[in-house]
């Protein structure tokens, strides 16, 4: 079947969770021991540079990981889409089909997609990826879903979903109105979409031709 699967990052990319975040990060910094962080004015940062600058060991990360899954469940109801994300789903949908690989719980990304009627577009949905282990669950997935389609792209908001997809040989497309800047996510990869009308055009451009 000559058809492609497009996946997903799933905060700051479908899910508008920036602000969010950090301050549900920040809350807690005193109970867990690292540094208050400014992620508005650090966007040009790496996920591990950031780690690093906020004084959290890495030997903390999962069980930092776990317990910030477990907030953002409590507050997914608030979550909402990036402007043009629906249109930008249901447009592309008929074309190729659609999943999701995110760090983030299963909870909050299907209480999300339920909310904002978005549940029946994705066929894929893979879920609590290790912080640093998603180059390990692309290959599983690629692995897994090329047996079906000849192609697969990835499309994240980081430095580290980048990263990532080279570690696993995955095609991305970046956003640059996720977590890191257009300028920082261009020093790593020259694919960065800065709306979704952009983004929509370079995933139609990327899929095999029978389906665009």
């Amino acid at each position: 079947m000559n058809r492609a699967i497009v996946l997903f990052d799933f905060d700051g990319t479908l899910a508008d969770t920036f602000e969010a975040g950090a301050r549900l990060i920040n809350e807690f910094a005193v109970k867990f021991g690292y540094r208050q962080f400014d992620f508005a004015n650090n966007k040009d940062l790496s996920a591990r540079q950031i780690v690093k600058r906020s004084g959290v060991k890495f030997w903390q990360i999962p069980r930092l990981v776990r317990f910030f899954r477990k907030e953002s469940a409590k507050r997914a109801d608030s979550i909402k889409p990036f402007v043009g994300i629906n249109h930008l789903i249901k447009g592309i949908s008929s074309k190729c089909d659609l999943g999701i690989l995110s760090t983030n719980s299963e909870e909050t990304v299907k209480k999300f997609l339920v909310n904002n009627q978005l549940d029946n577009f994705f066929s894929f949905i893979k879920t609590d990826v290790a912080l640093f282990g998603k180059n390990r669950a692309l290959l599983r997935v690629k692995r897994r879903l090329l047996k079906r389609y000849t192609h697969l792209i990835y499309i994240g908001d980081e430095i580290r979903d980048i990263e990532a997809c080279r570690k696993a040989g995955v095609d991305i497309i970046s956003v640059s109105w996720g977590y890191n800047s257009h300028e920082a996510l261009m020093m790593h990869n020259h694919n960065v979409a800065d709306d979704t009308e952009q983004l929509t055009k370079m995933i139609l451009k990327a899929i095999p031709q029978q389906n665009a």
